[in-house]
């Protein structure tokens, strides 16, 4: 099970009460769905970089359970 960011659960639960009608679907909330899109990349790229670097620094240890690096919109 891998961790979801921030930025995509608060997506997804938005994107949820939109297709409910909680709220309304309109060019505010498309805004604001494609700024947690982008932050959710950064994220994403942030902590595969942060992997990355674990793995130079401690070369010979071996991760027993790899997480899914791709926590996409």
């Amino acid at each position: 099970m891998s961790k979801k960011s921030l930025p995509l659960t608060l997506y997804q639960t938005l994107e949820k009460h939109a297709q409910e009608s909680d709220i309304s679907d309109d060019e505010e909330l498309k805004d604001i769905l494609d700024k947690l899109a982008s932050l959710n990349k950064k994220v994403e790229a942030f902590k595969q970089r942060a992997r990355e670097m674990r793995v130079e620094k401690a070369p010979n240890v071996f991760l027993l359970k790899s997480r899914n690096p791709n926590n996409t919109l």
